[in-house]
């Protein structure tokens, strides 16, 4: 290998591994709060596929590299000092590639992760340790160093060569998925929706795991996921289940102190609570199989062009493709005793009003005709609240806080009737009715903790018509996150489970 030609490969690794470290510590943004600092520094918007894209360069150069070193390896004279640092890239750069590449495949993903993110800074280390000497050496004229002096033909084609294999592998990869086979039972079969999936047929199911990882409060932010289905001629049956040590329903309790009524909280304000809220779960219905949710993650504090900035820095969910997502949103306080899960839908952004402090983009609740849950408190304050309605017997307040309270059980709330003393706890959720009804109630779907292990089932119509809905369907993709006492910081994982139907 001549000089020219290692200043090419050396020119598109310095390039690649500062885009693949860009986008990978925004993803990591999401799930690392520490990294918030260096957020401004970063891109904004869709990084799963410019991350993928950066990966198969990086994957490219190190194969290209590695066969022409063996062909014809480049002789230089480098001091003891290059020597030892370069023994770091040497060692970085593979070890990025390989976690990366076991991350994606869903295959020793805690270990890997470790692995990738300490290899990163590893990376980082190296490209200061091994250009401050050149920068130093050289000033200015550090560029003459770095760019070749006599690009030939050859060098452009190895430049567009790694360029089309990148982009080449990414389409043809991006789609890739985990398959599920819907095993096909009798109309005539019963399946009970209580959480504890004891029919027989569910041990005939062909179950899928997936490792999702990037979560709080879970051992080291990740839980396995297992997932069964089922299918009759009208419905789809989902039993699915997952790791989580503690069963938690102390969601935003109201608290009375000595100056009235307070919401226990540890982010909220933010939209971002960690530590007093439900357990929940959320399913992800798409068309489209793309990495990451099918074009719908959106990350930064201000993603979307001319909408406004998250509270939390994290990202939105919406369709800028105007497509639908189907989305269901299972809650272990607010929606389990309705037996439901919220039916929900990812779209285009919607409109900010002005005066509603939280915006939420493309994610929105279909339309209901009546039935909801609603938080007890007229007007959210971090420093205090009033509550809408308390109970109507002083021995409700203390064994059910972490439930939910009654409309017909409670009344309107009058300050001389609040005779609750300081450490009273109140529940902050307030139910209209017993359950949704109209196009928000298509999934019926109810969860069990027990030893650890929460067990969930869910159930919908193959197709309900609803502009909202996606259908169920051979094709159809599905994502699936856990949330583990955390309001909007979730599991995940990368490539879509795809249905497959025998009807």
């Amino acid at each position: 290998m001549d000089r020219q030609t290692f200043i090419i490969f050396h020119i598109l690794a310095i390039v690649v591994v500062i885009g693949s470290m860009l986008t990978g510590l925004r993803i990591a943004v999401v799930s690392q709060d520490w990294l918030s600092p260096v957020s401004v520094l970063l891109p904004q918007g869709q990084m799963h596929v410019w991350h993928l894209g950066f990966g198969v360069a990086i994957t490219l150069i190190i194969a290209c590299y590695l066969l022409y070193s063996f062909t014809s390896p480049f002789r230089s004279t480098q001091s003891k000092y290059h020597k030892i640092i370069n023994y770091l890239g040497y060692i970085s750069l593979p070890l990025i590639s390989l976690s990366g590449w076991l991350i994606w495949s869903d295959f020793l993903t805690d270990t890997a992760r470790t692995v990738h993110q300490i290899a990163i800074w590893m990376m980082g280390c190296y490209l200061v340790l091994h250009s401050w000497i050149y920068i130093i050496q050289n000033g200015r004229g550090v560029l003459s160093v770095l760019l070749p002096k006599r690009a030939s033909f050859r060098h452009f084609g190895i430049t567009a060569g790694v360029l089309v294999a990148s982009i080449s592998s990414v389409l043809f990869i991006k789609n890739t998925t985990h398959q599920l086979k819907v095993l096909t039972i009798d109309n005539t079969t019963f399946i009970e929706i209580d959480g504890k999936g004891d029919e027989k047929a569910w041990n005939e199911a062909t179950p899928i795991s997936i490792m999702t990882i990037g979560g709080a409060n879970f051992h080291q932010g990740s839980t396995e996921v297992t997932v069964k289905a089922l299918a009759n001629k009208y419905e789809s049956y989902f039993l699915i289940s997952w790791q989580d040590a503690t069963k938690s329903t102390n969601h935003l309790p109201l608290l009375k102190t000595s100056t009235g009524w307070k919401v226990k909280e540890n982010g909220f304000y933010n939209f971002d609570e960690r530590t007093f809220y439900e357990d929940k779960f959320a399913v992800m219905l798409s068309e489209g199989c793309d990495i990451a949710g099918d074009k719908t993650l959106h990350l930064g504090d201000k993603p979307i062009k001319n909408k406004p900035k998250n509270w939390h820095g994290k990202g939105y969910h919406a369709s800028l493709d105007g497509k639908t997502r189907d989305l269901w949103h299972w809650k272990a306080v607010r929606t389990n005793d309705m037996y439901l899960a919220d039916d929900n839908f990812i779209g285009p952004p919607a409109a900010h009003l002005s005066g509603k402090r939280r915006y939420t983009a493309g994610y929105q609740p279909d339309g209901k005709e009546s039935g909801a849950y609603v938080m007890n408190w007229q007007w959210y304050t971090p420093n205090g609240v009033i509550p809408k309605r308390l109970p109507a017997q002083l021995s409700q307040i203390q064994s059910a806080h972490d439930s939910v309270l009654p409309w017909f059980g409670s009344t309107p709330y009058d300050t001389s009737q609040d005779l609750y003393p300081s450490g009273t706890l109140l529940s902050s959720v307030l139910y209209r009715s017993n359950r949704f009804e109209g196009d928000r109630a298509d999934v019926r779907a109810r969860g069990e903790w027990k030893n650890g292990r929460w067990t969930l089932e869910l159930v919908r119509k193959h197709n309900t018509q609803s502009q909202y809905d996606v259908a169920l369907k051979t094709g159809t993709c599905m994502w699936v996150s856990a949330f583990d006492h955390s309001q909007i910081a979730h599991t995940r994982h990368i490539q879509a489970i795809k249905l497959r139907y025998s009807l």
